[in-house]
């Protein structure tokens, strides 16, 4: 509004105003301000030819004079000095004004802008539809995208990280890898890490392998960052990483009601107690077949790793009691399936599955077909025998003859030895239960099996036999591998032997 039209141009030629020429030359916000607080010279009225000039370049369309005319360079080209005049004076007053103004509205203009741009890069929570139950697309909120933080603060590989701290499963991890487990299982299963390496370093590697719950560690460098990301796990450790606790048991099927007595509490394993009732008991769909399994714990370490698989003993015992075959066959401490099935003869005959924790299962695939498959934590070793957590690995196999389903789970207890592990073993057999009725259906058969680290008067086994049939026992350190079914017909059971492990096999024929 500082700017007169042409026709108040005309009918007040006396009005004081900058020539429209002078603003092709913006003073800098700096000598706007100086303008402001400078020298305060008396007002005066414009000179005629001032006036003159003014009224010529209005009625030529209100334009500055065009850069390339001789006008134009000498009024660009005038020094910024002047008298100081009334003119002048309001010259400078009205420049600094309006630069004042431009600077304001650039400002408020970017602001405005950088909103928009934050909108669209990070549009807001998702907004449900009721009508569908669906999420309109164009609402999501990228969830894991982190804070703006800026470059110059902290870098970009220290977001999201930290260091394990002392009680969380992963700082276990690390220290039993740092002092033992690199010395047992050598470079191969750290990939990168040297002797001497850092607590960080390990658990960068251990990061990689969904097992072991470590976040990523700070200070790490991209290359090394890029480096680790081809580790995907120790050996043995696939699937996802799932963990069954008693915030999880509002999801289980199969009948499951919880006493409300939680074991264990405040731990990572604390596990819901069923009600006393509960209890598994299907014989499957009224088809009636048998069905064979198998546990043994293979003792891979010594029996494989030190005598070199002890000329295929493990795998020649398997062989001699293979007539008929066994439906599925669970291993514990199995680091390499095929070498075992290979001594066997039986590779072309079983599909094999590889689990966490060095636990294997392999079915006949001849006979069934795999419907699912995967694992979860359900234990942790105890502080003064620590090797790790422990799992539950299970598949679902269907019968093609009868469409029978079996589920089956393979487990390897926590240690000492009769003592549950960290949270117990109330806990061990809940989070084992909880487990089954999370992932089995109604009708399908189910079969546990495992070295469960506990003898049949500890407190994992006696949680677990009031509610499933308990099939067969080992004589292995006090009878810790263990058969168990919710159908409680068997046709047969025997004890296979060693086969240069430290446990015997143990076979069992479930009759349906």
């Amino acid at each position: 509004s500082r700017d007169l039209s042409v026709a108040d141009a005309r009918r007040r030629p006396d009005t004081p105003g900058p020539p429209r020429a002078a603003a092709a030359r913006r003073p800098s916000s700096a000598q706007s301000m100086a303008g402001i607080e400078g020298e305060k010279a008396p007002l005066a009225p414009p000179t005629p030819a001032a006036r003159e000039q003014r009224i010529a370049i209005d009625e030529a369309g209100a334009a500055p004079p065009a850069l390339t005319t001789p006008q134009a360079a000498a009024v660009l080209s005038a020094p910024t000095a002047e008298p100081a005049s009334g003119e002048s004076m309001l010259q400078k007053r009205r420049f600094a004004v309006g630069a004042a103004a431009g600077i304001f509205a650039v400002g408020a203009c970017w602001v405005l802008a950088g909103q928009v741009a934050k909108s669209i890069a990070e549009p807001e929570e998702p907004t449900a539809v009721a009508a569908a139950g669906v999420v309109e697309p164009a609402a999501w909120r990228r969830m894991d995208a982190p804070q703006p933080v800026a470059e110059a603060q902290v870098p970009k590989q220290a977001l999201d990280c930290r260091k394990a701290e002392p009680g969380e499963p992963c700082y276990r991890h690390v220290m039993w890898a740092m002092s033992q487990g690199l010395k047992q299982f050598g470079p191969r299963a750290y990939p990168g890490i040297q002797e001497g390496a850092s607590f960080e370093e390990f658990q960068a590697v251990l990061h990689k392998d969904p097992w072991a719950n470590c976040p990523r560690p700070c200070g790490l460098t991209l290359d090394a960052e890029d480096t680790l990301e081809q580790h995907k796990g120790l050996p043995g450790a696939s699937g996802d990483n799932r963990t069954v606790s008693a915030e999880s048991s509002s999801a289980l099927g199969l009948g499951w009601q919880s006493s409300g007595r939680v074991v264990a509490q405040g731990q990572w394993c604390s596990a819901a107690e069923p009600v006393p009732s509960w209890r598994l008991n299907s014989c499957g769909n009224g088809q009636s077949m048998q069905i064979k399994v198998l546990t043994y714990n293979l003792f891979w370490w010594n029996l494989f790793g030190r005598r070199g698989g002890n000329g295929g003993s493990a795998g020649h015992l398997i062989q001699s009691s293979s007539y008929p075959r066994f439906d599925v066959m669970a291993f514990q401490e199995c680091e390499g399936i095929g070498w075992v099935l290979g001594d066997a003869g039986l590779v072309g005959e079983y599909e094999a599955l590889t689990g966490p924790h060095a636990l294997c299962v392999a079915y006949n695939k001849a006979n069934w077909r795999l419907l699912g498959q995967s694992a979860a934590n359900v234990a942790e070793d105890r502080a003064d025998q620590w090797y790790g957590t422990r799992a539950g690995m299970w598949v679902r196999l269907q019968h093609y003859q009868t469409n029978q389903v079996l589920f089956f789970i393979n487990h390897h207890g926590p240690l000492p030895l009769n003592s549950g592990g960290r949270c117990g073993g109330e806990a061990t057999a809940f989070n084992l239960l909880q487990l089954i009725a999370r992932e089995a259906r109604d009708g399908d058969v189910i079969v546990l099996v495992g070295d469960f680290n506990a003898g049949p008067s500890s407190q994992t086994v006696s949680s677990l036999r009031p509610r499933m049939h308990s099939v067969f026992t080992g004589a292995s350190f006090g009878g810790v591998d263990h058969i168990l079914s919710s159908c409680p017909r068997v046709a047969g059971t025997r004890n296979l032997g060693a086969g240069g492990s430290d446990h015997d096999a143990l076979e069992a024929v479930i009759q349906l």
